[in-house]
């Protein structure tokens, strides 16, 4: 039985830092935060070796959660974690009020949870740079109009708003799943993505205008105060997109060394 191609992206300690690009001792980040899970013994394939293959992989083994050693100290603990409370809060919430609507205590299936957006969007983008290959840490990052903005946003507080748009949606399963630069196409429509999922939310980042997403999916917006959730089990099957049965013409490309699967050993 082969190994998983995760073990390639993992063991490197020293090299550019995927958000600020300088080099240096690289730091290991959780991903999800450790805030939103509950740490413990998972194992890691990718996204094809999960959803695409039918050949036996063996996975490869995290101890404490899921990490990547991507990113520099100071853009790890200075300034993400400044932001990882707010998603905290919120996965805190929003567990509540699922298990509120699971035990009937609440009836509508829509579920509304306070946040603070920025800060939240500020995290989840953060880990989401974080969460590639350790490949991409080996040269100086260079500048492209999908992430470059992302790392300004991290870095400099600039709005994103102009240039990207970002969906979220309920999330109902155990796996957690970090992608990037995940390309979809959907007839005459393609759009390049860039995601974090774990339950109970999935957060997933396009460029302006061009994204493709399920259904139940909400846009967000850094300055509102709310997210809402849609509980409908109409699109179950479309909550791990785009990593769905394709129909038609549509198709996804991906590099999948900039993908991770990971599950607990309990599953």
């Amino acid at each position: 039985m082969r190994i998983s191609e995760r073990q390639k992206h993992v063991g490197m300690k020293e090299g550019y830092c995927n958000i600020c690009g300088c080099y240096g001792k690289l730091s290991k980040d959780h991903v999800p935060p450790k805030c939103a899970i509950t740490l413990t013994k998972m194992l890691q394939k990718t996204v094809c070796e999960t959803f695409r293959t039918s050949e036996p992989v063996r996975p490869v083994p995290a101890r404490n959660g899921t990490v990547f050693y991507t990113i520099c100290h100071t853009c790890n603990t200075k300034i993400l974690s400044k932001y990882d409370p707010a998603v905290g809060d919120v996965v805190k919430k929003f567990k509540n009020k699922i298990d509120d609507y699971l035990k009937g205590r609440s009836y509508s299936n829509i579920i509304q949870v306070p946040v603070d957006a920025l800060s939240y969007s500020k995290s989840m983008v953060g880990h989401i740079l974080a969460a590639t290959s350790q490949k991409d840490c080996m040269q100086p990052t260079v500048d492209s109009n999908f992430y470059t903005p992302l790392r300004n946003f991290i870095l400099n507080d600039r709005d994103i708003s102009s240039t990207h748009d970002i969906y979220y949606w309920f999330y109902p399963h155990r796996m957690n799943i970090t992608a990037q630069s995940v390309a979809f196409k959907n007839g005459p429509y393609i759009s390049i993505n860039s995601l974090l999922y774990f339950f109970p939310i999935a957060f997933m980042i396009t460029l302006k205008g061009t994204g493709i997403y399920p259904k139940h999916a909400s846009k967000l917006d850094i300055n509102q105060r709310t997210l809402i959730f849609n509980m409908t089990t109409e699109n179950i099957e479309s909550t791990t997109f785009p990593f769905i049965r394709l129909e038609g013409d549509q198709l996804f490309a991906l590099d999948s060394g900039l993908t991770c699967v990971s599950y607990s050993l309990k599953n």
